[in-house]
């Protein structure tokens, strides 16, 4: 009874059941997986590409499929996505890692509309737009190819467009202010 009660919560029927995974689609599948974790009544999801495999129709009801649970249980969802519309519908806060390391978060709306640290503004100018114009400078190829990494400074520095003495000797702080938070040389003076 448990099971059924939980598959009838993420919008499956108790037939379901008797299918193997070959037989459900997409959505069906992104269903299940957040039905096993629902299953032990947790107080944190950790959503890792939730969306990513499936079409723009089956993403948008996921993604509502998710606030409603999140709404009815009160549920913190820990999301890892690359898709900035998924980030701005879902996130009330957003950290960017680059290299394995936090370098911007704070409030979702604060960080993407006014990013700070040059990784996160390239990312953000990379995202296409309908008129397929971006907003800004990518990264150059050359960069981009480059695979060391900064030992003893900012691990951006090899990559950054702004990068200056100081980020090739010593590893940034954290600057700004006590909600946005910036690891980068740029805003530590």
């Amino acid at each position: 009874k448990h099971i059924e009660a939980i598959l009838k919560e993420v919008e499956l029927k108790s037939t379901h059941l008797n299918q193997f995974p070959h037989e459900f689609s997409g959505g069906q599948r992104q269903r299940i997986a957040i039905a096993r974790a629902l299953a032990v009544r947790p107080q944190l999801i950790i959503c890792d590409e939730p969306t990513s495999s499936l079409d723009v129709s089956i993403q948008a009801q996921i993604l509502k499929f998710l606030m409603n649970i999140q709404n009815q249980y009160g549920i913190s969802y820990l999301f890892i996505t690359h898709n900035f519309g998924v980030v701005k519908l879902i996130a009330d806060h957003v950290a960017i890692m680059y290299s394995g390391q936090i370098v911007e978060y704070g409030p979702c709306h604060r960080v993407l509309n006014s990013a700070c640290h040059p990784y996160t503004q390239i990312l953000l100018a990379a995202v296409p737009t309908i008129k397929g114009d971006q907003k800004g400078s990518a990264i150059d190829e050359e960069k981009l190819t480059h695979s060391s990494q900064n030992k003893k400074g900012c691990h951006f520095a090899p990559r950054c467009p702004h990068a200056f003495s100081a980020c090739q000797i010593e590893p940034p702080t954290i600057a700004i202010d006590e909600t946005h938070h910036v690891k980068c040389h740029l805003y530590n003076n």
